[in-house]
């Protein structure tokens, strides 16, 4: 009689233990390799949107001052404790077979703007050559000066004849005809007896902070263009000698740099002597890695970095660009 063929205890102990072991180091494996994929995916996030968001701009940048006052091309607000706020003047708004030097900025129905909440009263349209007539602030063709500014956009007011008196910004809140609503968010004022104020839409770019659910947000005219952006910082530097070197006397002349004076669009500053302007800004990953010792907040310029580390992957980008339209 054949006896009956099978495992004994003790193999099928041996077999499972061998098969829990190898269990064990596949998923151990698995977890390395989803993690590592997890953090590359989202580094590569992070730097194409750096790469996008610098294109855009880097682009915006270069046409600042496309025939308005030089005055008015770049406004800002620099903060150490914060996020900058940057408004570099709209050259989509002019139409470069009509519109000229001479008359693109709308006229303010002020003396003086400064800070806060205020209605600009736009007057002095200009009426082109165009078959029906075209106003050089109507890009819709409904007649009225509103539509060149955009409400979540920006607004730069300086005046033309005025080279040192500085500039004024803020952001367009309504659009009515004839006239538009503005919260000036620079602290100075601009203008005075005499003056003749003008305004240029701009386009604003701004760092939301963050609010439960969405994380920070890097807005331009009031429509995200990344989520994860933590940071912009500006830098503008500013020929007061006329050598075109800004580590020559007189000294600080690359405002907010963290080195010289803070940038303050200040009534004597020659804005129309702008030749760069340095932006730095600093995206960080959707989600934290908690097994991460790296995560610190990335110093840029003049701003006063928290301390800590809180898991979260950061990239930086500094561009440096030459307005190609002041000065020149």
């Amino acid at each position: 009689m054949r006896r009956a063929q099978g495992f004994t205890l003790l193999e099928l102990l041996i077999s499972v233990a061998l098969l829990a072991v190898v269990v064990v180091y596949l998923m151990q494996t698995f977890t390395v390799h989803h993690k590592t994929y997890t953090v590359v995916d989202q580094t590569t996030e992070v730097q194409q949107s750096l790469r996008a968001i610098s294109e855009i701009l880097e682009r915006d940048l270069r046409h600042a001052g496309m025939m308005v006052p030089e005055q008015g091309a770049v406004c800002g607000v620099d903060l150490t404790n914060g996020a900058d706020t940057l408004f570099v003047s709209d050259a989509f708004a002019v139409d470069p077979d009509m519109d000229t030097a001479a008359n693109y900025g709308a006229s303010v129905g002020a003396a003086t703007v400064g800070g806060g909440t205020t209605v600009l009263n736009l007057g002095s349209l200009d009426v082109e050559g165009a078959t029906p007539p075209r106003y050089a602030y109507d890009t819709d063709g409904n007649g009225v000066n509103d539509s060149d500014f955009q409400v979540g956009a920006g607004v730069i007011v300086t005046d033309p004849g005025d080279g040192a008196g500085g500039a004024a910004c803020g952001f367009v809140t309504g659009v009515n005809a004839g006239s538009i609503n503005v919260n000036m968010v620079s602290a100075n004022a601009v203008g005075g007896v005499g003056a003749s104020l003008v305004a240029i839409p701009a386009h604003a770019y701004q760092i939301t902070p963050p609010a439960d659910p969405n994380p920070f947000r890097l807005l331009r005219n009031g429509t995200v263009l990344t989520e994860g952006a933590e940071d912009l910082q500006v830098a503008y530097y500013f020929d007061d000698d006329g050598d075109g070197d800004p580590t020559t006397p007189p000294p600080g002349e690359y405002l907010g740099d963290g080195t010289a004076a803070d940038y303050t669009n200040n009534s004597g500053l020659d804005e129309s002597t702008l030749r760069e302007v340095r932006v730095n800004m600093v995206v960080r990953t959707r989600v934290s890695d908690p097994e991460t010792t790296q995560g610190q907040f990335q110093v840029t310029e003049n701003r006063t970095a928290p301390g800590g580390v809180d898991g979260f992957r950061r990239r930086v980008h500094t561009a440096t660009v030459r307005p190609r339209n002041v000065n020149r």
